[in-house]
């Protein structure tokens, strides 16, 4: 059995917030430094994004469709066998929402407004511009859907559970912090609890927020057109900053007043 560690055993004081220290100011350094650096040099920063973009699509591409396709078949092995039966929390934990509104965050707080635009938008893009088969083709119409279901079907989904599973035993059955250094107890031990763990949750921090800020960048560009075209409000640079904002804002008062209370009711809204 894990060492019980609660979240205040790692977290300190500062201004009020109870935050990690070394995490958050690490990571807030870097961001402030990435997105100074890209805003000045935007030209060769574009250039620089798009060159390594290209490569790990060239030549990773391989790689990532061997790992999501490991990841449905280990969780499928998960769901049909022994540990199928294992309920997160021990044997007497309740959920704490109605299956109702866990499958709205689910959709809402996970893919959200990526699926609602790429559903539609990715199997166009890939009939018309397919990357083996000729153009509108039957051939580049299931070469189409064959790319839409990898991204957004089971292996999207599988992708999300295997992250949110693992948080959920070692936070839940297990005691850990809920954080991604708490995955790699079974490896490193206590010193999950050290620098190393906070590389560990730096890296997690960054990739959640760039990835985060590609969906929001691209949903926010499809409620600008909206706008423009529902009401003719110009889809402009200044429509799209104050998007983000009130986005930015709803979103952080949200995380601030819990799952319970923030996520789950706005999710619960989106829903209907």
């Amino acid at each position: 059995m894990a060492k019980k560690i609660t979240r205040s055993d790692e977290k300190k004081s500062i201004y009020g917030l109870e935050v990690n220290g070394p995490v958050f100011f690490t990571s807030v350094i870097f961001i402030i430094i990435s997105i100074g650096l890209t805003i000045i040099f935007e030209k060769q920063a574009q250039k620089a994004f798009s060159t390594i973009q290209n490569a790990v699509a060239e030549n990773a591409d391989w790689f990532f469709i061997l790992c999501i396709n490991l990841f449905l078949v280990f969780l499928v092995y998960l769901a049909v066998g022994r540990y199928g039966k294992l309920r997160i929390g021990g044997s007497n934990a309740k959920p704490e929402f109605k299956t109702l509104s866990w499958f709205a965050m689910l959709f809402s707080a996970g893919m959200g407004i990526g699926l609602l635009f790429f559903g539609v938008a990715e199997p166009v893009q890939h009939l018309m511009s397919p990357p083996t088969a000729e153009p509108n083709t039957v051939a580049a119409a299931q070469e189409a859907m064959n790319f839409t279901f990898l991204h957004w079907g089971f292996h999207a989904w599988g992708v999300y559970a295997l992250v949110g599973l693992s948080l959920a035993y070692f936070t839940y059955s297990r005691g850990l912090p809920l954080t991604i250094r708490s995955i790699f107890y079974p490896f490193l031990g206590d010193k999950i609890h050290g620098w190393i763990g906070d590389v560990i949750d730096i890296f997690a921090v960054l990739a959640t927020l760039f990835g985060l800020a590609t969906s929001l960048g691209f949903g926010v560009q499809q409620i600008a057109s909206g706008l423009n075209h529902v009401f003719g409000i110009p889809d402009g640079m200044l429509t799209q900053v104050l998007l983000i904002a009130g986005i930015t804002v709803i979103a952080t008062t949200s995380v601030v007043l819990g799952v319970d209370k923030g996520v789950r009711i706005l999710s619960e809204w989106n829903m209907r």
